[in-house]
């Protein structure tokens, strides 16, 4: 399918990423199941290992040698977890970057497959988990200066008066998400630029940063959108099951299955909606170059030199 190459209006844009995901559903979910196992082989083990070391918590009780053994075994688990957790976290990263090849591969009319792009990562994946680890310290730590802020103008406006404090902790909370949200978004389509054009990590992060200019309004959009289609699939999915559970009990084995099923039935639900935010930042990023760069008309003349 060769798209209609040309600026976008806010709802043209909206209607283009549904309609990528729609027409090549099945290529990125499919994309989207390779992270998808990892994380429903995560829900379970989690799931199984939180009521083993429960279990073993209660056959311990009075037994400071067996409770000994439940620590350690507690404290295993979360090792492990958090081991699985970063192997998830880096494929999940590679997948968005596969996502984004796919979309662009859409764009200029090939067609692509689920091996093809996943194999086109090859050599970006070091770059990729850099320049996500660059935004996660850019954006967590004015998170946490600004928190360290908040806590001690609170205490210092505290002493003036209680109801001082509190207002300067609302208020300054509020202005500190604002900022961390204006920062996610001016990094929104540092992915595509890095995958896409090939540039390094911090080069990525500027790239966005002028592409984005100006367009912050269509990606809030496009993210609020994305996370309320991921939580509506997530309550879909695995909020009767896990309605059922908490009426069950969750310590019964009634609630232990029905919380199992209810994080694979989840893990479907996310696997289904993710792709929808990449999709959609991609467009964007294309929307940007062509009314910024001339796009259309580069691939254009590519076009006619081949």
């Amino acid at each position: 399918m060769t798209l209609d190459l040309r600026p976008l209006a806010i709802g043209e844009l909206f209607d283009r990423a549904f309609v990528l995901y729609r027409r090549h559903f099945w290529l990125f979910v499919g994309i989207t199941a390779v992270p998808g196992v990892f994380a429903l082989l995560m829900t379970v083990a989690q799931q199984g290992l939180a009521s083993s070391a429960r279990l073993s918590t209660d056959a311990a009780t009075g037994d400071p040698e067996a409770l000994n053994r439940s620590f350690v075994l507690m404290g295993s688990m979360l090792a492990a977890m958090m081991i699985a957790a970063l192997i998830y976290w880096i494929v999940y990263m590679i997948a968005l970057g596969a996502t984004t090849f796919a979309v662009s591969e859409i764009y200029v009319g090939r067609t692509a497959t689920i091996a093809e792009v996943y194999g086109r990562m090859r050599g970006r994946i070091g770059a990729l988990l850099v320049l996500v680890l660059l935004i996660a310290l850019r954006v967590g730590g004015v998170a946490f200066g600004g928190t360290i802020m908040v806590g001690v103008g609170t205490m210092m406006g505290t002493i003036v008066h209680p109801i001082f404090g509190g207002l300067f902790a609302v208020l300054t909370a509020i202005a500190l998400f604002a900022v961390c949200t204006f920062m996610a978004l001016r990094y929104s389509v540092s992915i595509p630029a890095l995958v896409l054009e090939g540039l390094p990590p911090g080069e990525s992060i500027q790239r966005s940063i002028e592409l984005t200019r100006g367009r912050l309004g269509r990606v809030f959009l496009m993210v609020v959108c994305a996370t309320l289609i991921t939580y509506a699939a997530l309550v879909l999915f695995q909020g009767p099951f896990f309605a059922a559970a908490m009426f069950a009990g969750l310590d019964t084995p009634h609630g232990f299955w029905l919380n199992i099923v209810g994080g694979i039935s989840g893990t479907v639900g996310a696997t289904l909606t993710t792709p929808f935010l990449i999709i959609g930042l991609a467009v964007i990023y294309y929307d940007a170059r062509i009314r910024e760069e001339g796009f259309d008309l580069e691939l254009s003349l590519a076009a006619l030199d081949a």
